[in-house]
């Protein structure tokens, strides 16, 4: 009865606390899962809790790859999931394709401090959202991509530098066309193609292209602009001009026209001036103004250079405080190597390559000094480790040291078996190097208690 009772006791306290558990949501909704390109999808990031937040949510930036993503505005918010009051915040955004095929929102990683309910600290949490696929469309058969727009509305207008009625051979004259829509960017605007007209010789100017944003909404405006070069006497008549845009709203196609205008071209008897005049007027459309070009250092922008310069900068102070100490790590390093057996060992392999017997020699009594045993000359060593060979090649080595050129020394089979006693000498000494260790282990009580108890 007492455990049935403690049962129910826990369960009812985990009752409770998990009705009383942090919960966070969050997660991006779209009013649209197909657009085409251009066309702005309303992307919201909602974050929620079911006690507060006490500090800021900061989403940030979210690059859409195959888009451009226009931010607008934040909204306090409540909510009710699964009969519960959420308080928190909503981001909405813009989401502008630019390519055909399939795009994604990707999963998003939201930073948040939000306290327990009953509790005012704040605790750290990191949620997610999922991502999200949106379908995008091309540009509709029988339009035309470069005069493609997506827009809620599109206002044109025309203007002349100076009045098309009195027009003289080599006159040149300034046509500008401005076009402001809603609900777009300037980067989506496509460009004025002005058509080629015989009389005339055209040279466009570099446009002016602005996005204006508010909390709300967006709206976008360029103007184009063309020299005109008259060149002929006569009637010269200039094309009409037709752009077309997709409303989003009502999902209708739309017109906007500039209508074609004839302007008569009055002789000119000094024609002397034309051909400085189209020079100049080529220099001016090919030629980027000076300002207009980007500020370059050593080639980079000043942002690139500045990163690269910081990078440099930082990897020149830590090789100035590590090049000392990788250095000295070095010597000592190098100095216990040149100290070593290895090292001793490494030289007596050289000399075996040479013909100097009494050289061999006296690297092998170098070597036996740095095997730091208690093995008094190499004959004892060769004795002990050695085999019948090597035995039998150091007693010839000897002999030919000594001047002895009778007796055929075989420094290869020396070598050979000699690299065999030294493995042998080293295995042992690591053998009887372990049991020691093994042996003092052994030694000592497992219970100090017990030991003193025993006396």
């Amino acid at each position: 009865m007492v455990a049935k009772f403690k049962i129910i006791a826990v369960l009812f306290l985990l009752g409770i606390n998990f009705g009383y558990a942090q919960q966070l949501i969050s997660y991006t909704s779209v009013n649209h899962t197909e657009a085409y390109i251009g066309q702005p999808i309303q992307m919201t990031v909602s974050v929620y809790s079911n006690t507060w937040f006490t500090k800021g949510v900061d989403v940030g930036n979210i690059q859409v790859e195959g888009a451009l993503t226009v931010y607008f505005r934040s909204v306090s918010n409540t909510r009710t999931f699964s009969g519960k009051q959420f308080s928190g915040v909503d981001f909405i955004y813009n989401v502008f394709p630019t390519q055909e095929g399939v795009i994604t929102i990707p999963e998003l990683s939201i930073q948040v401090e939000s306290p327990k309910p009953g509790g005012y600290k704040g605790i750290k949490h990191t949620i997610h959202t999922k991502s999200k696929a949106i379908t995008v469309k091309g540009v509709p058969a029988g339009y035309n991509p470069d005069n493609w727009l997506v827009s809620s509305t599109l206002n044109v207008s025309e203007k002349w530098n100076e009045s098309t009625k009195k027009v003289m051979v080599g006159d040149v004259l300034q046509r500008s066309i401005h076009r402001s829509a809603s609900g777009t960017l300037g980067e989506f605007i496509p460009a004025v193609v002005w058509d080629s007209v015989a009389g005339v010789s055209i040279y466009p100017k570099r446009p002016t292209v602005n996005t204006n944003k508010t909390k709300t909404y967006v709206s976008a405006n360029r103007t184009d602009g063309a020299n005109y070069l008259f060149e002929k006497e006569g009637d010269i008549t200039l094309p009409r001009i037709e752009f077309v845009y997709w409303n989003y709203g009502n999902r209708k196609f739309y017109k906007k026209v500039i209508d074609s205008v004839t302007i008569h071209v009055e002789p000119n008897p000094d024609l002397s001036m034309l051909a400085g005049i189209k020079k100049q007027l080529e220099a001016e459309t090919t030629t980027v103004p000076e300002e207009e070009k980007p500020f370059l250092i050593l080639g980079l922008p000043v942002k690139t250079f500045v990163e690269y310069l910081v990078l440099g900068v930082l990897v020149l102070y830590l090789l100035y405080r590590l090049l000392p100490w990788i250095y000295r790590k070095i010597k000592v390093q190098s100095k216990r190597y040149h100290a070593s057996e290895a090292y001793a060992f490494k030289n007596l392999e050289r000399a075996l390559g040479h013909s100097n017997h009494y050289n061999i020699l006296n690297q092998l009594k170098i070597w036996l000094l740095k095997l730091n045993s208690e093995i008094p000359s190499m004959q004892a060593f060769v004795a002990i480790y050695g085999s019948e060979a090597l035995q039998k090649e150091f007693y010839l080595l000897e002999r030919r040291a000594n001047g002895d050129a009778s007796v055929a020394f075989n420094s290869s089979r020396f070598k050979t078996e000699l690299k065999e006693a030294r493995s042998r000498y080293l295995k042992r000494e690591h053998t009887a190097l372990t049991d020691k260790k093994h042996t003092k282990i052994s030694k000592r009580w497992l219970n100090p208690m017990t030991s003193e108890k025993r006396f």
